[in-house]
C-alpha cells in the first residue's frame, strides 16, 4: 500500500470513529439523531466510550495527516510507520470502545511514539 492509500484508508478510519461507531451506539435514539438536538442526549456507556475515542483520534489524526503529506512532498518513505500507526489506531478503538484496560493506555502511546519517529525521520 503506498502512502496515499494509507491516507485515504486513514481518512475511511475516520468515518468510522466519527460517524459509524457512534451511530451503531447510538441506534436506538434515531428520533433524536434526525431532530433539531436541542436537548442534551444521555449517552450509554458504550456511546460515551465511542466519543471519547472518536475524540482522541481526531487529536492525532492532523499531525498524522501532516506528516504524510510531508513525506509525500519530500519523497521520504513512511509507509511502514503510516501502516503501524494506522493499525494502531484501529486497535486503540478497539481497546477504548471495549473497555480494555491498560492495553488502550499502551496502544496509545505506541500510536504517538511512531508519529515521533515519523517527524525524526523527516528532519
Amino acid at each position: 500500500m503506498i502512502m496515499t492509500q494509507v491516507i485515504i484508508a486513514t481518512l475511511a478510519l475516520t468515518l468510522v470513529h466519527v460517524w459509524l461507531v457512534p451511530a451503531y451506539f447510538n441506534r436506538t435514539h434515531f428520533k433524536y439523531l434526525v431532530g433539531s438536538r436541542d436537548t442534551p442526549l444521555e449517552l450509554s456507556q458504550g456511546a460515551a466510550r465511542a466519543a471519547r475515542a472518536s475524540t482522541n483520534f481526531q487529536e492525532s489524526l492532523l499531525p498524522f495527516l501532516a506528516l504524510c503529506f510531508l513525506a509525500l512532498i519530500n519523497g521520504t518513505d513512511l509507509v511502514l510507520l503510516a501502516h503501524v500507526w494506522l493499525g494502531l489506531r484501529v486497535a486503540y478503538l478497539i481497546c477504548y470502545v471495549g473497555g480494555i484496560t491498560p492495553a488502550r493506555s499502551i496502544v496509545w502511546l505506541l500510536s504517538l511514539v511512531v508519529l515521533v519517529l515519523m517527524a525524526v525521520a523527516l528532519v
